[in-house]
């Protein structure tokens, strides 16, 4: 196998705690929010969260993609101004948008009675320091540091959960005990990360350099509206929501929708997380040619991993709201599979975004995104009142689908991808026998035991057909990560 790949899946073992401990806890936290918080708290602030998101991403995403994409460019260079940009840089956007924020707030302080928008006082809070430890992760990816990444963020994930539980238990809060929990996480990497950083490249405004700011607005800012049309693909369902139905409804389509994507964003998000900076160091030093060989290893990767979590969550469907959601969020259960398709494909289009993002021809990007996102409002609009809940997530499956779809055919005259169909046929006819196999097997008593048994059998059996129609496929894989395990143990 090449060594880039190799490479790349080093840093990938050191990255498993970052998957792992956040996704884990986040199914834990989803089952505690749903048993301690009512459907309507619990949408309640999935909407504030979610309006922090849409501020987050206007603001501050342009900087942490383009932290990504130019460290290597201006490592050797010039990387102290490289900080000291990025760093005042969002100082400038955070103190911005806190003032941009509470004037907005004032300027409806007629509705401040109403629970939305006593929680969005929180907002502020919540954004400058989930927005700042996202900036500070940038950093740590950039820099390949995927085990002082993967600490951060798993002590994230405890800290979280811990703190608003907390505020739960002792305070007898809602929504806003998970807002402030956020808030305390996010805090914890920003300010210990800024003082080791700080340290290495002392940030000065001396230091602050226009040209490289200039670089990062010409290949960030149209990442704002890819990020913003994102965000619209995946979040703008949970208003139209409220909006044609209630709250209630809103928490049950959130909670479903969570834990969903949670399970299957675990591989997709774990995979990327090395796979953008190696294709970016790739591309950088070796060229067209050999990013395009490390992009075929690692579709197929995808494949092998994903096919299987997208049929094993949705055959599993009920059992996993059994078992994980509180009794009132039963009716989650129908979003499943098309929430797991959904974000197959979003996970795809991870992939086939690349050609531009290389090419730093993001307005295109930007334009197939917008399109998506158009598409996703208009559906919804049309399915909500017609199909409730269920109508949301169709919309989202159609909309990733014909983002995907925009994103392959058109970037291919940028990069043309060479697209692993052998893999996928036998990573598809082993999720097949895999999903009859889960269908046929009986029900335990326990839940939870027999969610845990159907996985399990659910596992053997898709990498023993994998196994018998390729042999040499699943050694290379099993092998390799091995390797990988006993390096990242030396080291």
């Amino acid at each position: 196998m090449r060594q880039s790949t190799k490479n790349t899946l080093y840093d990938l073992v050191r990255y498993v705690p970052s998957a792992v401990v956040p996704t884990s806890l986040g199914f834990v936290a989803v089952a505690v929010y749903t048993r301690i918080l009512s459907p309507e708290e619990y949408g309640l602030y999935t909407l504030v969260f979610t309006t922090v998101l849409f501020t987050h991403t206007l603001a501050f995403s342009w900087l942490n993609q383009s932290t990504i994409r130019y460290y290597e460019r201006f490592r050797i260079k010039d990387i102290q101004a490289f900080f000291s940009t990025g760093l005042f840089g969002f100082c400038i956007n955070a103190i911005s948008i806190i003032i941009i924020w509470f004037s907005i707030l004032f300027l409806f302080y007629k509705y401040r009675e109403h629970r939305f928008w006593e929680l969005l006082f929180y907002g502020p809070l919540v954004m400058v320091f989930y927005s700042g430890s996202n900036f500070i992760l940038a950093y740590l990816r950039a820099m390949r540091e995927s085990l002082r990444y993967s600490i951060h963020t798993s002590i994230n994930a405890v800290l979280k959960l811990l703190c608003s539980v907390a505020f739960i238990v002792y305070f007898g809060i809602g929504a806003e005990a998970v807002l402030l929990g956020t808030a305390i996480a996010g805090a914890s990497i920003l300010i210990s990360e800024c003082i080791r950083l700080s340290k290495k490249w002392m940030p000065k405004i001396r230091n602050f350099n226009s040209d490289i700011f200039r670089s990062f607005a010409h290949y960030g800012l149209p990442l704002v509206g890819l990020a913003l049309a994102n965000v619209i693909l995946s979040s703008s369902d949970r208003y139209l929501i409220g909006y044609f139905l209630d709250s209630v409804h809103v928490g049950i389509y959130s909670a479903g929708y969570k834990i969903t994507e949670t399970g299957v964003m675990l591989f997709v998000s774990f995979l990327m997380l090395a796979s953008f900076p190696a294709l970016i160091e790739t591309y950088e030093r070796g060229g067209e040619k050999e990013v395009k060989l490390l992009m075929y290893d690692l579709l197929s990767i995808f494949l092998i991993l994903l096919l299987p979590v997208f049929s094993g969550i949705s055959v599993l469907s009920k059992d996993i709201v059994k078992t994980v959601l509180g009794v009132s969020y039963y009716k989650a259960h129908v979003i499943v599979p098309w929430t797991a398709a959904g974000v197959f494909f979003m996970g795809l289009c991870t992939y086939s975004n690349k050609s531009f993002e290389l090419k730093e021809k993001t307005m295109i990007l930007l334009a197939i995104f917008a399109a998506a996102s158009l598409l996703n409002i208009l559906l919804n609009m049309v399915l909500i009142p017609w199909l409730g809940i269920l109508g949301a997530t169709i919309s989202t499956l159609f909309s990733y689908f014909s983002c995907f779809i925009l994103s392959l055919s058109i970037g291919s005259k940028y990069i043309m991808w060479s697209f692993p169909m052998k893999t996928g046929f036998k990573a598809l006819i082993g999720s097949s026998i895999m999903s009859l196999v889960i269908i046929l097997l009986p029900d335990l008593r326990l839940n939870w035991a027999s969610l845990f048994y159907k996985i399990m059998i659910g596992f053997m059996v898709y990498f023993t057909v994998i196994f018998l129609m390729d042999k040499k496929l699943l050694r290379n894989v099993v092998t390799l990560f091995q390797s990988n395990i006993k390096l990242s143990r030396k080291s």
